[in-house]
């Protein structure tokens, strides 16, 4: 399955930049790869795994700004249509039939 998170936070302010760049460095370190701007998506093992993802989620959420996630089946997320542009170098990879394990659970 995957969890797919999609974020709108403020930027108009330097601090608020700041807070929104540190955020997307956090995201990237707990193993979501950006799918477009301000949305990204990991793969997961399991509900468990969701869960703990959520947990470690709430840790570092600003306190400005919305931030959705969602999970979606392997089948679900497979059925995604580009209707303009192409998939990224990442997306090329695990959307494959391979098997691909990804580390990334380091906060």
């Amino acid at each position: 399955m995957r969890l797919i998170l999609i974020y709108d936070l403020p930027t108009v302010e330097e601090e608020d930049r700041k807070i929104s760049q540190r955020f997307s460095k956090d995201i990237k370190r707990l193993g979501f790869n950006m799918l477009q701007y301000s949305v990204y998506t990991k793969v997961l093992q399991n509900d468990t795994s969701y869960k703990q993802n959520i947990i470690r989620l709430n840790k570092i959420i600003p306190k400005k700004g919305s931030i959705i996630v969602f999970k979606v089946t392997e089948k679900q997320f497979q059925d995604m249509q580009y209707l303009t542009g192409t998939m990224n170098r990442y997306e090329t990879i695990v959307g494959g039939k391979e098997l691909v394990i990804f580390g990334g659970d380091s906060l």
